[in-house]
């Protein structure tokens, strides 16, 4: 079923379109740039004004925890005690928007780091169990769940959407192409399809 795979320098990502037997589809996955990422961390001691800076700069509540949190099309993954991944839904200068947080927080722009990558449909947790070592079942890992993690030796931060089997994964840019190869030799039984959308 992967096939495809064997045909391919292992440093060149794979094509879009389906992958495994004809007329299934189980998976989709689909790349993206984020339009606007960056690293917020809260300076020492700083955590409690970090989170009323953001609260009132922004609208957005941070979760000091492994948690999806969202406000006025800004999106924060907990990451780690006192740090978080940002991410803009448009472009725009996220820099300017985290400006009045620089005096509680650590800002590092990443938007040219990250590669995204939606993975939905029925088998999507099927195809993850191959590479997560974590329990995804809506009960253990529920909507806005988040994590960082290793998946296929890969260094990955991902998050649970709201919607039936919706992951959200951030991906070193790097790293892209071996990631995308895992979820199409773990993907291909049940039917994947894979898009770029940047």
């Amino acid at each position: 079923m992967t096939a495809a795979l064997d045909i391919l320098p292992v440093t060149q990502m794979p094509a879009d379109g389906p992958y495994g037997p004809a007329g299934t589809h189980g998976v989709t996955a689909r790349l993206f740039d984020p339009p606007a990422l960056a690293t917020l961390a809260a300076r020492r001691g700083g955590g409690i004004a970090l989170a009323a800076a953001a609260r009132v700069e922004l609208g957005l509540d941070l979760a000091d925890a492994p948690r999806l949190s969202r406000a006025d099309g800004l999106s924060a993954i907990g990451t780690a005690p006192g740090r978080w991944l940002l991410l803009a839904g448009t472009e725009g200068d996220l820099a300017a928007r985290l400006a009045p947080l620089a005096p509680h927080a650590a800002i590092t722009e990443q938007t040219d780091a990250y590669v995204g990558v939606e993975i939905d449909g029925p088998h999507a947790r099927d195809l993850l169990a191959k590479g997560v070592s974590l329990d995804l079942d809506p009960a253990a890992f529920p909507p806005g769940a988040a994590a960082t993690t290793n998946v296929a030796h890969v260094n990955v931060s991902f998050w649970r959407e709201p919607g039936e089997d919706r992951f959200v994964f951030l991906v070193a840019r790097s790293y892209r192409v071996a990631f995308a190869r895992f979820l199409v030799a773990s993907g291909a039984e049940y039917g994947l399809e894979l898009v770029h959308r940047g």
